[in-house]
């Protein structure tokens, strides 16, 4: 899929900052850094939105997406962002070719456990109990992967306001973890 058919294959992008913010994505994919120069408001909001490139600083040195000091600064694109992008939008590969390079000895199980958690998702929540029944499915250790698919940028643990936070946890299950929308766009047009 090309940058052109993402707006006419059912993922929206159809805006002038949209188009440019994606293109960005592509030109540094394998840098991994888009620099800050190249950067506006309106950018960074698109990539924090859609979860494509994050401020490398966060506050606490949290690994968590929504922690991240959303300043003009270089971005980090996420690892299984990279991928999507150089091989052309195909999740799947993206998902096997990461899991490979990291070690994993079957990456396959992967597409299958990020498609699972983006189909038991709620909005763009998953919980910590629901990801270790997917995991148990494949037989893997699920804080293993858990750690995997933080790596990868595919899941972020969720920090919200804390009351908002508890009521949500004791809902779903916890912890939560935010999925990747740009991934579950992808994901959901296959």
């Amino acid at each position: 899929m090309s940058l052109r058919h993402l707006n006419s294959d059912g993922l929206g992008y159809s805006d002038e900052v949209a188009l440019k913010g994606l293109e960005l994505i592509r030109k540094y994919s394998k840098k991994g850094i888009i620099p800050k120069e190249e950067i506006d408001e309106e950018l960074l909001l698109f990539f924090d939105q859609e979860k494509l490139a994050f401020p490398v600083s966060s506050f606490k040195d949290s690994l968590s997406w929504n922690m991240r000091f959303l300043i003009l600064t270089d971005l980090e694109i996420p690892y299984i962002i990279r991928y999507i992008f150089l091989n052309d939008f195909d999740w799947r590969k993206a998902v096997k070719e990461y899991f490979k390079k990291i070690g994993e000895k079957k990456p396959e199980d992967f597409v299958e456990i990020v498609k699972k958690i983006v189909k038991r998702r709620n909005k763009f929540l998953i919980s910590g109990n629901d990801i270790t029944d997917i995991c148990m499915e494949f037989g893997r250790d699920s804080g293993v992967v858990i750690a995997e698919l933080k790596g990868a940028g595919i899941i972020s643990p969720y920090w919200g306001c804390g009351k908002l936070t508890a009521k949500l946890e004791k809902i779903y299950g916890g912890p939560l973890y935010e999925i990747n929308r740009f991934l579950i766009k992808l994901v959901e047009l296959t």
